[in-house]
């Protein structure tokens, strides 16, 4: 097939991918002047800041979701809806999975992450996954539907950083809004929620976890599920060997981390293994210096950063500043991770737990003062 051209004479920017990287970039689209900028992406942007609030029924799916095609059209951009399949690099051509290629001058990818889970059996409970977070839209109104039907299902969330955290208290928010009282089991393989944060912190969440209703496991691996519920591997016994156990469930929901996406492994681009496209201090790809990456599919070389949409946000500015740059034969920037991120977890009912290195604090200011970030953050999106 042959690639869709750009305009004659000038230079072709192309995103895949609508994080939110892209986002400000297509936001500040005039500081690439010179150039065509095209967006490729599957589909809505989906706010993880508000993604577990929206499976409480807290926020709409209104209140969650942007329309990159809207932004770009709004700003001078072309957008199109595809999936990225391939890359051949050499050549300059992206292919997508309904077949179309495209080529480019330069190309960025911020292509987001992944919820991996063991596969689901037959008969066994229903798999759910934080990421991509329509999931989460889903299991929201199949929780629902149960609850209305008078039934008080077996949840367990399996994780136990801020991620899984959220998801427990936001199913016990969902399910008081409804009257109904299913029982809810946080499952951690650590010996503590919330790895690394202050003790302090993680003794007022286990107070507020105890005031819901909401187990909390801890040593417990999941390695899959069966039949009415969820196994799990304890300690190995006097013989070196593991054992597996069972937990009853009738739905379980994964919040155990963030992969890459797979299509990455397809590209053809270095990789850091299971941490996703190997990108210098400036973002680009090594060996490829037209090829940009960022956000959870991206991994540093010399920093390992976790997948938290702080970079992703903080990656943007020099991201856009380095295309410019690569288009006029400028110098490019790095970028230099902050030591210590904020983040506030929204626990529901109101409260909310803020941790920026050692420093933390809960209660209602601290989920007001997420909002209000939240706000600030999606209002610049909404031409």
């Amino acid at each position: 097939m042959t690639p869709t051209p750009p305009r004659a004479g000038r230079p072709h920017l192309l995103l895949v991918g609508a994080g939110h990287a892209h986002l400000h970039l297509i936001r500040h689209r005039h500081r690439i002047p010179g150039a065509e900028v095209t967006l490729v992406d599957p589909g809505s942007f989906w706010y993880s800041g508000r993604a577990t609030g929206m499976l409480g029924a807290g926020h709409t799916a209104a209140e969650d979701r942007l329309d990159p095609t809207r932004l770009a059209s709004h700003f001078g951009a072309r957008a199109l809806r595809g999936r990225l399949a391939q890359l051949d690099p050499q050549a300059r051509i992206a292919r997508l999975e309904d077949g179309r290629e495209f080529d480019f001058s330069l190309l960025s990818l911020n292509l987001g992450s992944r919820t991996p889970c063991p596969a689901r059996r037959t008969p066994g409970p229903q798999v759910w996954a934080v990421k991509p977070i329509p999931r989460l839209l889903a299991l929201r109104h199949r929780l629902e539907q149960e609850f209305s039907r008078g039934l008080s299902p077996r949840l367990v969330v399996v994780g136990g950083g801020p991620s899984g955290v959220e998801v427990a208290c936001q199913l016990r928010q969902l399910a008081r809004r409804h009257g109904a009282r299913p029982e809810i089991l946080l499952v951690s393989r650590g010996q503590q929620l919330l790895a690394g944060a202050p003790a302090g912190a993680v003794r007022w969440l286990m107070r507020q976890l105890d005031r819901r209703e909401i187990r909390v496991g801890f040593g417990l691996d999941v390695t899959g599920h069966a039949a009415g519920g969820v196994t799990f591997a304890t300690e190995a016994n006097a013989w070196g060997e593991d054992s597996l156990q069972w937990l009853p469930a009738d739905h379980v929901v994964h919040a155990t981390g963030l992969a890459p996406p797979e299509v990455v492994e397809r590209l053809g681009l270095p990789l850091i293994p299971g941490r996703g496209l190997a990108v210098e201090a400036t973002l680009q790809s090594p060996g490829h210096p037209d090829i940009f990456a960022a956000g959870d599919c991206a991994a540093m070389l010399h920093h390992e950063l976790p997948r938290l949409r702080i970079h992703g946000i903080r990656q943007a500015p020099v991201l856009l500043d380095n295309l410019a740059a690569r288009l006029a034969g400028g110098p490019l920037t790095p970028y230099v991770p902050q030591r210590l991120s904020l983040a506030i977890l929204d626990l529901g009912a109101g409260q909310g737990l803020a941790i920026r290195g050692r420093r933390w604090w809960g209660g209602r200011l601290a989920l007001a003062f997420k909002r209000r970030l939240d706000r600030r953050f999606l209002r610049q999106f909404r031409p």
